[in-house]
Protein backbone atom coordinates (compact mmCIF):
# COMPACT_ATOMS: atom_id res chain seq x y z
CA UNK A 1 0.00 0.00 0.00
CA UNK A 2 1.21 3.24 -0.98
CA UNK A 3 1.52 5.93 1.76
CA UNK A 4 0.91 9.25 1.51
CA UNK A 5 2.79 12.24 3.39
CA UNK A 6 1.70 13.90 6.08
CA UNK A 7 1.65 16.83 4.11
CA UNK A 8 -0.69 15.21 1.64
CA UNK A 9 -2.95 13.89 4.41
CA UNK A 10 -3.10 16.97 6.21
CA UNK A 11 -4.43 19.02 3.12
CA UNK A 12 -7.57 16.10 2.74
CA UNK A 13 -8.21 16.87 6.55
CA UNK A 14 -8.11 20.87 6.18
CA UNK A 15 -10.18 20.20 2.85
CA UNK A 16 -13.00 18.33 4.37
CA UNK A 17 -13.26 20.86 7.56
CA UNK A 18 -13.65 23.77 4.62
CA UNK A 19 -16.31 21.68 3.19
CA UNK A 20 -18.18 21.01 6.26
CA UNK A 21 -17.73 24.21 7.14
CA UNK A 22 -19.36 25.97 4.30
CA UNK A 23 -22.38 22.97 4.21
CA UNK A 24 -23.07 24.06 7.94
CA UNK A 25 -23.06 27.98 7.40
CA UNK A 26 -24.97 27.55 4.35
CA UNK A 27 -27.61 26.03 6.98
CA UNK A 28 -27.13 29.11 9.38
CA UNK A 29 -27.34 31.35 6.34
CA UNK A 30 -30.94 29.46 5.32
CA UNK A 31 -32.63 29.34 8.63
CA UNK A 32 -31.07 33.16 9.88
CA UNK A 33 -31.85 34.76 6.27
CA UNK A 34 -28.04 35.67 6.01
CA UNK A 35 -27.62 36.81 2.50
CA UNK A 36 -24.04 38.00 3.23
CA UNK A 37 -23.27 34.18 4.10
CA UNK A 38 -25.46 32.76 1.81
CA UNK A 39 -23.11 34.23 -0.96
CA UNK A 40 -19.87 32.72 0.65
CA UNK A 41 -21.05 29.35 0.46
CA UNK A 42 -21.70 29.21 -4.20
CA UNK A 43 -19.02 29.89 -6.79
CA UNK A 44 -20.72 33.12 -8.85
CA UNK A 45 -20.92 30.70 -12.23
CA UNK A 46 -22.48 28.02 -9.56
CA UNK A 47 -25.89 26.26 -10.58
CA UNK A 48 -28.49 25.38 -8.15
CA UNK A 49 -31.26 22.86 -9.22
CA UNK A 50 -33.78 22.67 -6.31
CA UNK A 51 -36.99 21.15 -7.88
CA UNK A 52 -39.00 25.20 -7.27
CA UNK A 53 -35.59 26.80 -7.89
CA UNK A 54 -33.01 26.21 -10.97
CA UNK A 55 -30.47 29.14 -11.91
CA UNK A 56 -27.05 30.11 -10.29
CA UNK A 57 -26.33 30.06 -6.73
CA UNK A 58 -25.80 33.40 -6.28
CA UNK A 59 -29.24 34.57 -7.49
CA UNK A 60 -30.33 31.46 -5.30
CA UNK A 61 -28.37 33.17 -2.29
CA UNK A 62 -30.25 36.66 -2.90
CA UNK A 63 -33.82 35.37 -3.95
CA UNK A 64 -34.18 32.77 -0.93
CA UNK A 65 -34.45 34.74 1.75
CA UNK A 66 -37.60 37.05 0.20
CA UNK A 67 -39.38 33.89 -0.61
CA UNK A 68 -39.24 32.72 2.56
CA UNK A 69 -40.47 35.69 3.86
CA UNK A 70 -42.88 36.61 1.07
CA UNK A 71 -44.45 32.77 0.92
CA UNK A 72 -45.12 32.96 4.89
CA UNK A 73 -42.68 30.48 5.94
CA UNK A 74 -41.65 32.11 9.61
CA UNK A 75 -38.87 29.87 10.48
CA UNK A 76 -37.02 27.21 9.52
CA UNK A 77 -34.33 24.74 10.69
CA UNK A 78 -32.51 22.98 8.57
CA UNK A 79 -30.46 19.80 10.38
CA UNK A 80 -27.42 17.71 8.33
CA UNK A 81 -26.80 14.16 8.77
CA UNK A 82 -24.78 12.03 6.96
CA UNK A 83 -22.07 13.38 5.15
CA UNK A 84 -20.45 11.68 2.25
CA UNK A 85 -17.00 13.47 1.01
CA UNK A 86 -14.79 12.11 -1.66
CA UNK A 87 -12.19 14.31 -2.56
CA UNK A 88 -9.66 14.31 -5.46
CA UNK A 89 -7.98 17.25 -5.87
CA UNK A 90 -9.56 20.59 -6.25
CA UNK A 91 -12.92 19.06 -6.79
CA UNK A 92 -14.93 17.45 -3.93
CA UNK A 93 -18.46 15.45 -4.60
CA UNK A 94 -20.83 15.52 -1.52
CA UNK A 95 -23.64 14.51 -0.53
CA UNK A 96 -25.37 15.61 3.03
CA UNK A 97 -28.63 13.64 4.33
CA UNK A 98 -31.28 16.47 5.23
CA UNK A 99 -34.11 17.26 7.95
CA UNK A 100 -35.44 20.69 7.08
CA UNK A 101 -38.57 22.28 9.61
CA UNK A 102 -40.69 24.97 8.19
CA UNK A 103 -43.44 26.82 10.56
CA UNK A 104 -45.58 28.31 7.53
CA UNK A 105 -48.31 30.82 8.23
CA UNK A 106 -51.13 30.50 5.64
CA UNK A 107 -53.74 33.03 4.77
CA UNK A 108 -56.15 32.95 7.27
CA UNK A 109 -53.63 33.60 10.12
CA UNK A 110 -53.41 29.81 10.90
CA UNK A 111 -49.92 27.72 10.83
CA UNK A 112 -48.73 24.62 10.17
CA UNK A 113 -45.26 22.88 10.59
CA UNK A 114 -43.73 20.84 7.48
CA UNK A 115 -40.93 18.27 7.68
CA UNK A 116 -38.65 17.88 4.54
CA UNK A 117 -36.21 14.67 4.20
CA UNK A 118 -33.53 15.09 1.51
CA UNK A 119 -30.14 15.23 0.00
CA UNK A 120 -28.17 17.76 -0.79
CA UNK A 121 -25.36 16.79 -3.89
CA UNK A 122 -22.93 18.78 -4.08
CA UNK A 123 -19.25 19.41 -5.97
CA UNK A 124 -17.40 21.54 -4.05
CA UNK A 125 -14.52 23.24 -6.06
CA UNK A 126 -11.15 24.82 -4.55
CA UNK A 127 -10.13 27.94 -6.28
CA UNK A 128 -7.05 30.31 -4.99
CA UNK A 129 -7.40 27.98 -1.81
CA UNK A 130 -10.94 28.50 -0.80
CA UNK A 131 -13.66 25.72 -1.33
CA UNK A 132 -17.32 26.51 -2.50
CA UNK A 133 -20.41 25.31 -4.10
CA UNK A 134 -20.18 24.86 -7.67
CA UNK A 135 -22.81 22.56 -8.65
CA UNK A 136 -26.12 21.82 -5.74
CA UNK A 137 -28.86 19.67 -6.45
CA UNK A 138 -31.58 19.27 -3.69
CA UNK A 139 -33.14 15.50 -3.66
CA UNK A 140 -36.41 15.17 -1.86
CA UNK A 141 -37.24 11.92 -0.22
CA UNK A 142 -39.71 12.42 2.15
CA UNK A 143 -42.24 15.21 4.16
CA UNK A 144 -44.78 15.18 6.45
CA UNK A 145 -46.96 18.04 7.54
CA UNK A 146 -48.49 18.86 10.76
CA UNK A 147 -51.66 21.31 11.61
CA UNK A 148 -52.03 23.31 14.74
CA UNK A 149 -48.59 23.95 15.45
CA UNK A 150 -47.71 24.84 18.60
CA UNK A 151 -47.47 28.65 20.83
CA UNK A 152 -44.79 29.65 22.21
CA UNK A 153 -47.11 31.84 23.97
CA UNK A 154 -48.43 28.86 26.01
CA UNK A 155 -45.13 27.46 25.76
CA UNK A 156 -43.95 23.45 26.14
CA UNK A 157 -42.85 22.20 29.37
CA UNK A 158 -42.33 25.02 31.49
CA UNK A 159 -40.34 27.13 28.67
CA UNK A 160 -42.42 29.81 27.20
CA UNK A 161 -42.18 33.33 24.92
CA UNK A 162 -42.23 35.27 27.92
CA UNK A 163 -39.31 33.11 29.71
CA UNK A 164 -36.37 32.32 27.30
CA UNK A 165 -35.54 33.58 23.82
CA UNK A 166 -37.64 32.06 21.07
CA UNK A 167 -36.01 31.81 17.67
CA UNK A 168 -37.04 33.20 14.94
CA UNK A 169 -36.56 33.44 10.46
CA UNK A 170 -34.15 35.99 10.42
CA UNK A 171 -31.10 37.38 12.21
CA UNK A 172 -30.07 36.18 16.20
CA UNK A 173 -30.54 39.12 18.87
CA UNK A 174 -26.93 38.36 19.46
CA UNK A 175 -24.78 40.94 16.69
CA UNK A 176 -21.99 39.77 17.81
CA UNK A 177 -22.69 36.12 16.77
CA UNK A 178 -23.86 36.93 13.79
CA UNK A 179 -20.96 39.01 12.67
CA UNK A 180 -18.44 36.50 13.80
CA UNK A 181 -20.40 34.10 11.47
CA UNK A 182 -20.38 36.13 8.59
CA UNK A 183 -16.66 36.68 9.00
CA UNK A 184 -16.16 32.86 9.75
CA UNK A 185 -18.22 32.34 5.35
CA UNK A 186 -16.04 35.00 4.15
CA UNK A 187 -12.73 33.67 5.29
CA UNK A 188 -10.38 32.14 2.82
Amino acid sequence: MHERDIAERLSDIEAEAAIRTRLVLYCRGIDRRDEAILAEIFWADSQVEYGVFAGSGQAFATSICGWLTDGGVELTTHLLGNIAISQDGDVAHTESYLQAYHRIRKPDGSCFDSMIGGRYQDRFEQRDGVWRIAFRRLVFDWFREFEGTGDWALGSVGVTAAAAEIGQGGPDNWEELNAAMRRRAAER
